[in-house]
């Protein structure tokens, strides 16, 4: 479904609304200006891929590569997507996507799978498959090979490395969160059968996994960003919850620390109302030194879009996405901008993007 209209209308009456909300929810007394500019349908947000949800992405030298993922629009019989698409926003004026090798056929295919940058390369495992199997295999991504020759060359080597644990019960798992810091990479959570709470540290140079000792609350659909050698993660369900523990992880130090709640809490000294940042099914990115949190479902889907500050602890509104709301959507971020697309609500499933400005006033 191509949806590339700012419906101006609707824009301004939901500013206004979240604004006010925004301002009044989050810290009491406070008058701070909502920034963010959301800007769609230009060339750049021409995904060449077909529409999908529960897709994933990475980021190797300021390209994106985007892949996977399922397109269940218009009665599609085999939606399960194997395919990917590279993202580089230095070419022309507003970037340009190209197909690069899709994952192998021994990879089959698969949806709500993770994903992480490590090392120059990128890594994809765990998810769905074409019959509904958890997966618990990874591979690696080399942008700087190809595949096949002559005009059918592909940019880009897949290469099978080392499963992801199995979980509690044995099994592969779907909806886990990665990230990475430096040239690790972070993979965790899920659902397998039973909802996990465990997180490992991937080291591309030995190929090993090991634990990083995280013990939150289980979680599925979650999210994660990273700001400077800290890996934060939060977001999802727990048994079908919206999950408020919010954890950052110090990949310096290898310990995990639980930060500000995203629920309601009221003291004498301090109030505030973080419920409206929980949710699931979200797309989380960072920018600077900052991280964002935006879409997803909490009871209905969302378009606030919220800004972390690690420093304070702090949530704020920023401007809210302009495009219709959606889950299991993906993001990244490249040098001042992060990007959010594809995804889906209900049977209506997307191939749009969205290049977000933190700091400018919208359009």
């Amino acid at each position: 479904m191509k949806n590339f209209s700012l419906r101006a209308g609707r824009f301004l009456t939901l500013a206004l609304l979240f604004t006010g909300l925004g301002l009044s929810s989050c810290k009491k007394d406070e008058t701070t200006t909502v920034t963010g500019n959301w800007v769609g349908a230009t060339s750049f947000s021409t995904f060449p891929g077909v529409t999908r949800t529960g897709a994933v992405s990475f980021v190797i030298n300021n390209v994106a590569y985007v892949g996977t993922g399922l397109d269940g629009s218009n009665g599609n019989t085999t939606p399960r997507l194997n395919d990917f698409y590279a993202f580089d926003p230095s070419k022309g004026t507003q970037g340009s996507w190209t197909r690069v090798t899709p994952m192998p056929a021994a990879a089959g295919v698969r949806y709500l799978a993770a994903a992480f940058a490590a090392g120059g390369k990128g890594y994809v495992g765990t998810g769905y498959d074409d019959k509904g199997n958890y997966l618990s295999d990874m591979w690696q991504f080399d942008p700087a090979g190809t595949t096949g020759t002559g005009t059918t060359a592909t940019v880009g080597v897949w290469t099978r490395k080392s499963d992801f644990p199995l979980t509690t019960t044995g099994t592969g798992r779907r909806g886990a969160v990665a990230g990475s810091v430096g040239n690790f990479g972070y993979m965790g959570c899920g659902f397998g059968g039973n909802w996990e709470n465990d997180m490992y540290k991937y080291d591309p140079t030995l190929d090993t996994w090991t634990s990083t000792g995280f013990t939150g609350n289980k979680r599925v659909n979650a999210s994660t960003f990273t700001i400077g050698n800290t890996l934060y993660m939060g977001f999802g369900t727990n048994n079908n919850t919206v999950n408020t523990q919010f954890w950052a992880y110090d990949a310096t130090a290898g310990t995990w620390s639980q930060k500000r709640s995203l629920a309601n809490i009221s003291t004498s000294t301090n109030t505030y109302d973080y419920s409206g940042v929980a949710r699931t099914q979200a797309v989380a990115f960072a920018v600077g030194s900052y991280g964002y949190v935006t879409v997803g479902n909490n009871g209905s889907n969302l378009l606030t879009c919220y800004v972390y500050d690690p420093i304070a602890d702090t949530w704020t509104l920023k401007n809210p996405f302009l495009g219709q709301g959606r889950s299991t959507a993906v993001s990244f971020s490249i040098g001042n901008f992060g990007y959010v697309g594809l995804g889906n609500t209900g049977s209506s499933y997307f191939d749009d993007f969205w290049k977000f400005a933190p700091d400018a006033s919208q359009d």
